[in-house]
């Protein structure tokens, strides 16, 4: 049993440095490149439908918040402002094996959390769309 929670030890440690580096290059990559101009990835769901999906403008607001332009990267997306710190707190209560990241991986993760995650998403979603 010992072993094992070792192996898994590794194994997420792993994962966050895979997590981080992937994040890093990212960051280096949006700060330098700009969505706007830059052969960048377009959204399939726009392509296909012609409607926004949630996450429609987050290169451009990414790109926006690496730049300082706070104002510009709300426009692009405001609901970056929500899903990026709870993106966050996944990846981190995920990955620490610390006592406060369990502590806070209870409410983070708890199915109603994700639950209403989901149901904002959706809510965004449809919004964006109507409005």
């Amino acid at each position: 049993m010992k072993w094992s929670r070792l192996g898994e030890e590794v194994l997420r440690r792993r994962y966050l440095w895979v997590t981080a580096a992937v994040a890093v290059v990212l960051v280096v990559v949006y700060s330098v490149a700009d969505p706007c101009r830059e052969l960048m990835p377009r959204c399939p769901f726009k392509w296909l439908t012609g409607f926004d999906c949630p996450a429609c403008g987050n290169q451009r607001a990414l790109y926006a918040l690496l730049h300082g332009d706070w104002a510009g990267a709300w426009r692009y997306n405001p609901f970056v402002w929500l899903a990026a710190p709870y993106a966050l707190l996944v990846v981190f209560t995920e990955y620490d094996p610390s006592r406060v990241a369990r502590r806070w991986k209870r409410r983070v993760q708890h199915p109603v959390t994700v639950t209403l995650f989901a149901a904002v998403t959706l809510v965004w979603w449809v919004a964006r769309n109507v409005i």
